[in-house]
């Protein structure tokens, strides 16, 4: 208010020390007046101000209307279907992963956040599932992302993929925004879909699947004799769903009695990021570590959160609170006793349960 009208706080400070100061002059009220014109003037260019997200707000109203056109004649049908399956339909047809691999090839600048991904119409599945999380939070609907670390036969070639999972009528839902896939249950109702769970553990599932074939990069997928499904049956593969799991990290480089484990397309941190009911905390299990190392050292990027990060061998714990740990530095940890075929295992607790606790690291390393 004081930059819309001068005499504005002086005469706010002596409001506050009583009303005799309106003692009925007509000048008092030509200021009450005035006051009351300019904190109007206030809220409305305050109002009026525009969205940061508009391409995102006009996504919003855009699938909420078309999600209550379709709920109309299908009352049997749970209503966040309809949600979902829109959201899922319009990020797939707006968000082009062909247009994102022709800015990439002509070295132009990649979209990173959801409002810019629909300016350009372009982006890979982590811009597919940002968006649809975003638009379902705006929608009301409980979502979390699923997902998929594959392990190639060394660790340069792994890779991944993200999904999401929708929540309604008691049970989790797997929508594939990339290639517009989701996956009703035979002889069920056409709302009961499947959860990441169920699909892995049934055979049959790929024939459950509806997906858009239509899109151009499926079939640039389909033609270069890739799968776009392989997250169903590959068997090695870590998922994170609510980004709680276990990330398995393998040896990516040796240098003497040094093994070095790099995150290779996985995440590079150990812990929970979010305080949320449907998300948990990352795992790091390092595998066939030398059963001869006795340290374990850990490059820390950074933390964050209140807890402590535990090193685990075998059943023995070494406890490491974070007020220990120093961002740009190597976290230095010394066994009791040599790890032999104990596995390794590196975990971050919260001092309060559910909070967040996290450390981001680039590298963890074991020797003698």
């Amino acid at each position: 208010m004081a930059s819309s009208c001068d005499e504005s706080p002086n005469s706010l400070s002596d409001q506050a020390r009583g009303p005799t100061v309106f003692r009925g002059s007509r000048e008092n009220r030509r200021w009450v007046h005035t006051s009351v014109i300019c904190l109007v003037l206030s809220v409305s260019v305050q109002a009026e101000r525009p969205s940061k997200t508009p391409l995102t707000d006009r996504a919003v109203e855009h699938i909420r209307r078309q999600a209550k056109h379709m709920a109309r004649g299908s009352r049997s049908v749970a209503p966040e279907f309809f949600s979902a399956l829109a959201t899922a339909n319009f990020v797939q047809a707006r968000i082009s992963s062909l247009n994102y691999a022709i800015l990439s090839a002509e070295q132009k600048t990649l979209p990173t956040s959801v409002e810019q991904c629909l300016e350009k119409r372009a982006g890979i599945c982590g811009n597919h599932v940002a968006t649809f999380l975003e638009i379902s939070q705006r929608l009301g609907l409980r979502a979390r992302p699923v997902e998929f670390y594959f392990r190639g036969d060394k660790p340069q070639k792994n890779h991944s993929h993200i999904c999401v999972e929708v929540f309604y009528r008691g049970h989790w839902r797997l929508f594939d925004i990339t290639w517009g896939t989701y996956f009703p249950i035979p002889g069920s109702r056409r709302d009961d879909l499947a959860d990441v769970v169920r699909l892995r553990s049934d055979r049959r599932s790929r024939d459950w699947a509806i997906t858009n074939q239509s899109n151009l990069w499926y079939q640039q997928w389909i033609t270069s004799s890739l799968d776009p499904l392989e997250y169903l049956d590959a068997p090695q593969m870590d998922i994170l769903r609510g980004r709680r799991g276990t990330i398995r990290l393998r040896v990516s480089a040796r240098e003497g009695h040094r093994e070095i484990f790099r995150p290779l397309h996985q995440p590079n941190y150990v812990g929970r990021n979010q305080a949320h009911q449907d998300y948990g905390p990352v795992v790091v299990l390092l595998e066939s570590p030398d059963p001869k190392a006795t340290v374990v050292h850990l490059d820390v990027l950074g933390l964050a959160g209140k807890g402590s990060l535990v090193i685990f061998c075998g059943e023995k714990r070494h406890t490491i609170p974070f007020a220990d740990i120093k961002s740009g530095q190597t976290l230095r940890t010394r066994l009791t006793q040599p790890i032999g075929k104990q596995g390794v295992r590196l975990e971050a607790r919260p001092d309060e349960p559910g909070g967040v606790a996290y450390v981001v690291y680039r590298v963890i390393t074991l020797g003698i």
